[in-house]
């Protein structure tokens, strides 16, 4: 009997500390207003156009070294853009290809940064 004691004034002592309804009711309210909340974010979400970018340097040399180390270097990353310019490209465009003028007049080099769509996806 003894062995109860401390069980059965715990139990007492947990149901007593539950709260009140009116307490239950306003966190119950506060729920069904957040709930209600994320479905019109949700329902107002419009889809997002990502392009995967792939940015690499290419220089015309013969060096086997300088082109393993521009595919070494070669960044991928995605870029969000909007639906006309995401319909206006398909996969393997080439966005840029600029020159690097000042390579070529300080230290003679030839090359130029390439920029090209590697993939598209809509995300929801």
């Amino acid at each position: 009997m003894n062995r109860f004691l401390p069980f059965s004034m715990m139990m007492i002592m947990l149901l007593a500390s539950c709260g009140d309804a009116a307490e239950l009711e306003r966190l119950q309210k506060e729920n069904a207003d957040l709930k209600a909340q994320l479905q019109a974010l949700t329902a107002n979400a419009k889809p997002k156009y990502i392009l995967k970018i792939r940015l690499k340097q290419s220089n015309f040399s013969l060096s086997i070294k300088k082109h393993i180390k521009n595919a070494i270097n070669a960044v991928d990353f995605e870029l969000p853009v909007d639906k006309d310019f995401y319909d206006s490209v398909s996969e393997g465009t080439e966005i840029v290809d600029k020159f690097r003028f000042g390579s070529f007049v300080l230290y003679g080099s030839f090359g130029d940064w390439e920029m090209t769509v590697r993939g598209k996806e809509i995300r929801q």
